[in-house]
């Protein structure tokens, strides 16, 4: 027989899916039939694997040693994340809950088995919050040539109220973004997104039609510039949808692609990038509004934060103002 003493950090985890992390070379039909029997049991007491656990709770297993054994994988040189350097820099918020981060450019957000990411980091900063059954990880994601603001939770219960305010939308998204020309001092872009895989891009539609999704983007120009011969505008955008490559494939849509981007810019914003020594998209996630709320993240009700544009981005905006 062993015992595990659930964490804080756990609180809120199912109590099956526990079971499936501290035992994960188990068959769920086992398990299953386990919780049955009482072979598996929750402070002492048949569990039916739908419990949210709390911290303190105990799970006992009553299987022998060797099966125990053969179930249980020891931690893993893969679970041991690489440190990223620097890392304590880009926190613009902790709590016991929470990490906010300002996620430079030219880093993934989630790794791909190629090199260090955000996320990774985070591992390695929390690493004594890792157990068998939880690990902290960021909720939303940037492309990698994109900065700005990621927000990581520490518990299962701030990761899953995370999870479900940005999948309902209730976190409000704020970028700034140089593009090419003078766009309209305002405006609200609707229509449809669909992926081509075969181009490995997403499209814009006008119409609805299978496959494709409904997105919505709010902008507002903040200052236009004029640099060796190119025009452009800083805008503030608001993602009302939130879908992958949307405001990038927005402008584009209007006339008014990012600087520096290579899959949806123009032949003239191309080469407007060049003469500016654009070497990303010039894309910043700048500002997180919480809306007032219960439960874990109470405490963040109403609170704004922000990471200011990079320094790439502030050489084009610094001292290089035209009134529009």
């Amino acid at each position: 027989m062993k015992e595990w003493l659930v964490s804080e950090a756990e609180s809120g985890t199912r109590s099956f899916r526990y079971v499936t992390r501290i035992l994960p070379g188990a068959p769920a039909g086992l398990l299953r039939k386990s919780l049955r029997k009482k072979n598996i049991t929750l402070n002492g007491k048949k569990m039916t694997g739908q419990e949210k656990l709390k911290g303190g709770d105990r799970i006992s297993v009553w299987f022998s040693e060797d099966t125990l054994q053969k179930f249980m994988v020891p931690k893993s040189v893969e679970e041991t994340k690489p440190a990223v350097p620097g890392f304590s820099s880009l926190i613009v918020y902790e709590d016991r809950q929470v990490l906010i981060l300002n996620k430079p450019a030219g880093f993934l957000s989630q790794g791909d088995g190629k090199g260090a990411s955000l996320n990774d980091g985070v591992l390695s900063w929390l690493e004594k919050e890792i157990t068998p059954a939880f690990r902290p990880s960021i909720c939303n994601r940037l492309d990698r040539n994109t900065s700005g603001l990621v927000v990581a939770g520490k518990t299962m219960e701030a990761l899953q109220d995370l999870n479900t305010l940005i999948r309902t939308r209730a976190i409000r998204k704020y970028y700034r973004a140089l593009v090419y020309g003078k766009t309209e001092e305002e405006g609200v872009l609707r229509g449809f997104m669909k992926k081509d895989s075969a181009e490995n891009k997403v499209v814009w539609l006008d119409h609805e039609e299978e496959g494709a999704y409904p997105v919505e983007t709010r902008y507002k120009r903040k200052e236009i510039f004029l640099k060796k011969g190119v025009l452009y505008s800083l805008v503030e955008v608001e993602l009302v949808t939130g879908k992958s490559h949307q405001i990038r494939v927005h402008f584009a849509h209007m006339g008014h692609p990012l600087l520096g981007d290579p899959k949806y810019g123009s032949e003239e914003s191309r080469k407007a990038s060049g003469l500016l020594h654009i070497h990303r998209q010039m894309l910043h996630a700048c500002r997180l509004v919480f809306p007032d709320m219960e439960g874990s993240l109470a405490h963040l009700s109403g609170k704004i934060f922000e990471a200011p544009v990079p320094e790439d981005m502030e050489r084009l905006c610094g001292r290089f103002g035209a009134k529009s």
